[in-house]
């Protein structure tokens, strides 16, 4: 996904993601090479309390879809 600078800085405005920091990483792509990104996370990690399993199980299966390796698709909660 390619975004503008305009476009990540209304995206992450959004009070649900305020906390979210971008971070450059260096992301290697299945045919060879790699590119530049930038991925957002989050400083601390949610509370125990924090839980959205809604959200979760949309991510868990993004995250098969994608053939992530299974335990990381089930450590998702």
């Amino acid at each position: 996904m390619s975004l503008s600078l305009a476009e990540l800085e209304q995206l992450y405005a959004e009070p649900s993601v305020t906390a979210y920091r971008p971070e450059a990483v260096l992301a290697h792509l299945h045919g060879g090479g790699s590119i530049a990104a930038l991925c957002f996370n989050l400083a601390e990690p949610p509370s125990a309390t924090e839980h959205n399993p809604e959200y979760a199980s949309k991510l868990r299966a993004v995250a098969q879809r994608l053939g992530l390796p299974a335990d990381y698709v089930t450590s998702i909660e």
